[in-house]
């Protein structure tokens, strides 16, 4: 049930953001009573803290490990992939709605809004430097930056391609950068 109420409440954030709905709301999404909701979730920052958890866990695990012996390309491929599969199944990414929103989002929920984008940029940041990519940091920065964009760019011009395009741009300019080999533990053992 804990699951259901969660991609009710993801599905309504993308559609009408974090304060477009109610726990009435999601209680007639999943089919329950309120009460059943707030039995789960006592507070509506509860379930944004809960959702923010569960979609970075998804995230980082469509990712991969950022240090297996992957080449450059096909870490930065797999985070391609899983933001593209979040586009067409719902249309952009939660964070990037939650971002927008983050002046009027209740403080934990932010905060793990926060912990959400730290964390893939870390990821990106050991990805950079297990490659041997000099400025690992700047380089997750702008790859980051360019996806983000193209997420939400693609949502707001209906145009689902425009996201492929941008990311596909963004490995190639690292490719481009010389680190698109990477370097696997062996070799930098």
């Amino acid at each position: 049930m804990r699951d259901a109420i969660l991609k009710a409440a993801e599905a309504r954030i993308r559609r009408g953001g974090f304060h477009g709905f109610s726990f009435r709301d999601l209680a007639a999404d999943v089919g329950i009573k309120s009460a059943s909701v707030h039995y789960h979730f006592p507070t509506k920052a509860d379930l944004g803290v809960s959702l923010m958890r569960n979609y970075q866990e998804q995230m980082l695990a469509a990712f991969g490990d950022a240090e297996d012996d992957r080449i450059l390309a096909a870490k930065l491929g797999a985070v391609r992939e899983a933001y593209r599969r979040k586009l067409s199944k719902a249309g952009i990414c939660l964070c990037g709605i939650l971002a927008a929103e983050h002046a009027g989002l209740p403080e934990p929920v932010g905060e793990a809004l926060k912990d959400y984008f730290v964390a893939c940029r870390n990821w990106l940041i050991s990805a950079f430097a297990g490659s041997g990519a000099g400025e690992p940091e700047k380089r997750a920065l702008v790859f980051s930056s360019a996806v983000q964009g193209g997420l939400l760019m693609s949502h707001a011009m209906g145009d689902p391609t425009l996201f492929n395009r941008v990311a596909e741009e963004a490995i190639r300019a690292q490719e481009q950068s010389g680190v698109h080999r990477g370097r696997t533990k062996r070799q930098r053992g």
